[in-house]
């Protein structure tokens, strides 16, 4: 018997908090797969990343998040990453 996982996933894809543009693409058999649109020097670059339970999705979008807060928090102090 499968899940219906789509509302759990729905409910972790609202929690991102970042500049990146993240979408789901798809949700087959309880696998989600959600993709980031990326441009690199003027190039889409779309990324996949592929998640088998909503426990490794939610992983994901706390370090993304973090790694948001953590720029964020770099370009509003004085002290400078290359430095």
């Amino acid at each position: 018997m499968a899940l219906n996982l789509e509302p759990v996933y729905k409910e972790i894809f609202e929690k991102f908090k970042t500049r990146k543009k993240f979408a789901i693409r798809s949700l087959e058999k309880n696998m989600l797969t959600v993709e980031q649109d990326e441009e690199i020097c003027g190039q889409k670059e779309p990324r996949t990343f592929e998640f088998k339970s909503p426990r490794e999705f939610e992983e994901f979008v706390r370090v993304e998040n973090q790694f948001e807060v953590d720029i964020v928090n770099q370009l509003q102090g004085n002290k400078m990453p290359y430095r």
